[in-house]
């Protein structure tokens, strides 16, 4: 079966779309590196086998975190960072979304709503976990942003893996409940924060919304969104906590759209693979113009140098190390150099195919002639 890849698809309709459409730099930037990853344009690196001295070349790879092709290494490498930080404890996934009415005005202000979206989300978790009707202890918390739904479309939210459990006054407390508080009431709370904070925000507005800049006429627009019910969903804790780091991993590094979800790229349209949760999860394909299908894929580059993974409460990581120490005394596990969780990796590790061993000298070289 042929494969197609986005870096395809910008090759071919790429030149034909940037003449009709204004690219952000963020959005150049990464146009240019998916155009050229793994190609001459960003040289080659030589693994040279220690034993038999055979040399091989590869092309290098443009370590776009919105490339497809580009994210094994990275999720792996976060992974074994995070292992060290995992607590022998059930673990929530909470997730926290905004209402489509305010899509536009996020796309003119993403690093400002995305660190509302952030601080919004975080807050609420840590009030209602901290109040003794629900768990009464601060928690921990790791929170990935994402902005895309299954067809591309703009969908801002924030997936957040939660302690099932935290500390108070030196003690750990466990929750015992399938939930860590109700739902509404995180809804209700995130939906307030977000709205207070986004009030007192300095916003860009588009050209038809610019009377938005009034203040009267900006809370006048956000009014229906307090009656309105925001979604927001919390999973009880499933598998075992060896197989947290992994369910993190995978959301943490995800791109909008792999490579293998599209199907066909001819006759200036792209085919691709979309789960529909409306109809009970069943896979199923939409077709869309090129044109359209770089335009959604763009709305998902993030702004330059934002942080797309943040941790807040006992995981902030300015005293993580420590209070992860006193966590797992409290909660009994042992503390050593030896804390370590079996987890396979999956980086495919270099064996030399003449000979096969698996010691190798590694060098990096640009091929200037075609440096970017």
């Amino acid at each position: 079966m042929m494969e197609f890849r986005i870096q395809d698809i910008f090759r071919e309709y790429g030149p034909d779309y940037i003449k009709t459409h204004k690219l952000s730099k963020e959005q150049w930037k990464v146009y240019n590196a998916i155009i050229s990853c793994k190609s001459q344009a960003l040289g080659f690196h030589t693994i040279t086998c220690d034993e038999c001295g055979e040399t091989h070349s590869y092309l290098n790879s443009c370590r776009n975190r919105h490339c497809p092709n580009c994210q094994a290494y990275a999720r792996e490498k976060w992974i074994a960072k995070e292992n060290s930080y995992l607590l022998d404890c059930p673990y929530f996934h909470i997730i926290t979304t905004i209402p489509i009415e305010l899509n536009e005005i996020v796309l003119y202000n993403t690093k400002i709503c995305y660190d509302i979206l952030f601080k919004a989300t975080s807050e609420s978790i840590l009030k209602l976990s901290a109040d003794k009707k629900w768990l009464g202890a601060k928690v921990g918390i790791t929170s990935v942003l994402h902005t895309w739904g299954q067809t591309l479309e703009f969908h801002p939210h924030i997936h957040s893996i939660v302690t099932g459990g935290g500390l108070q006054n030196n003690k750990w407390i466990e929750s015992k409940k399938e939930y860590l508080f109700k739902v509404q009431v995180l809804s209700s709370l995130f939906r307030g924060k977000f709205l207070a904070m986004l009030k007192e925000s300095d916003l860009t507005f588009p050209k038809d919304k610019e009377y938005l800049k009034n203040k009267y006429q900006f809370n006048k627009f956000l009014e229906p969104l307090y009656k309105k019910t925001w979604i927001t969903y919390i999973e009880p804790p499933k598998g075992s906590p060896e197989n947290v780091i992994e369910y993190i991993g995978r959301y943490s590094f995800r791109v909008a759209i792999s490579n293998e979800r599209i199907k066909d790229i001819s006759n200036g349209k792209v085919t691709f693979e979309y789960k529909d949760y409306k109809d009970e999860g069943k896979i199923k394909l939409m077709t869309i113009t090129a044109e359209e299908f770089i335009r959604r894929f763009l709305l998902h580059v993030l702004p330059n140098r934002f942080t797309k993974i943040r941790h807040f409460g006992i995981l902030s990581n300015r005293s993580k190390k420590t209070i992860i120490k006193l966590c797992r005394i409290l909660i009994g596990t042992r503390v050593n150099n030896d804390f370590s969780i079996n987890i396979k990796r999956k980086l495919k590790e270099f064996v030399c195919p003449i000979c096969g061993s698996k010691a190798f000298s590694y060098r990096f070289s640009y091929c200037n002639e075609y440096r970017l």
